[in-house]
């Protein structure tokens, strides 16, 4: 599913758009909506630190990673400040919205919930503006993260129910795609040359963690093998399946199941008896099951280039 370069604009920015709504949502969706958004971002980041790490050094880029999820309240429209606040606690400062389960936050005591005050000797502000990020703040502090030194430890500073702590966090190098959520309620998931998009819609859409994982491994899968746009028919097509195979294969080593993944595209193609999902460059959902599920159950891991 290579697209356009819709996303590369980042995280947070895409995420800005959210607060438009839907009036015929109702006022109740209107309140939900920021819990639902916070545990969608910590459903990606948690995605992407595994397949991440299942693609081990096979990225076109490294860089040095934390495992968090940061959320930061300028990405999003100033008249919902106050809601963002009542409903799920996020104020002037950064909040950390997930953390990766073994990741270097979590090993060095880092919560969901805490607020960020500084990395290094820089308080976020101050990041923040160096970076010319604004409504980026959040991927410029992961930035400013992925630019330490893999291995070396770097003090942060947190706020945690108003008490502050100092955290030695020692970042380890990793494969630099960014898994990037962008707020669309079509069942959407593309890439670019540096980073994968997914669409709240695909969240939705997806029963399970295993299905997630297909779409969003296939996509890493292009970026790793260095996918363009353009060619024939053929040409992608060879593309398409080498994404499916190689992202089946980063699924499983990123610790999900790829028989309860495949179910992903037979409900697709199930939602799909014309053909319409289905762009020409792709086999039916019916062949690239069918192609899928004859693969070895398991190879090395990390997965190699290939």
């Amino acid at each position: 599913m290579a697209g356009p370069t819709r996303f590369a604009f980042g995280l947070v920015a895409a995420l800005a758009c959210i607060s438009g709504g839907n009036s015929a949502t109702g006022q109740q969706a209107m309140l939900e909506w920021p819990a639902r958004l916070r545990a969608d971002l910590a459903r990606v980041a948690a995605l992407e630190w595994r397949l991440r790490e299942a693609a081990g050094n096979s990225c076109p880029a490294q860089i040095s990673d934390a495992g968090l999820a940061i959320d930061d309240r300028r990405a999003y429209a100033r008249r919902d400040w106050p809601l963002l606040q009542s409903a799920v606690g996020l104020s002037e400062l950064p909040v950390v919205v997930g953390v990766a389960t073994g990741g270097p936050a979590e090993q060095a005591g880092v919560r969901a919930g805490d607020e960020l005050v500084s990395i290094g000797s820089d308080p976020v502000g101050a990041i923040v503006t160096r970076r010319g990020a604004s409504a980026l703040a959040a991927d410029a502090l992961l930035d400013e993260i992925g630019a330490v030194q893999a291995g070396s430890v770097v003090a942060v500073e947190i706020r945690r129910g108003g008490v502050l702590m100092t955290l030695p966090l020692k970042p380890v190098q990793h494969c630099a795609i960014r898994l990037v959520l962008f707020t669309d309620r079509g069942v959407e998931a593309h890439s670019d040359t540096r980073n994968v998009a997914i669409s709240t819609g695909m969240l939705a859409f997806a029963r399970t963690d295993d299905e997630l994982a297909l779409a969003a491994g296939h996509e890493f899968a292009h970026v790793i093998n260095g996918d363009r746009r353009g060619g024939g028919i053929a040409k992608r097509r060879n593309m398409e399946d080498a994404a499916d195979e190689h992202g089946l294969r980063l699924m499983g080593c990123a610790g999900y199941d790829q028989a309860s993944g495949l179910t992903l595209f037979e409900r697709l193609g199930a939602n799909d008896w014309l053909g319409f999902l289905r762009a020409p460059t792709h086999r039916s959902w019916k062949d690239r099951i069918a192609r899928l599920r004859v693969l070895p159950a398991a190879g090395p891991c990390p997965v190699a280039k290939g």
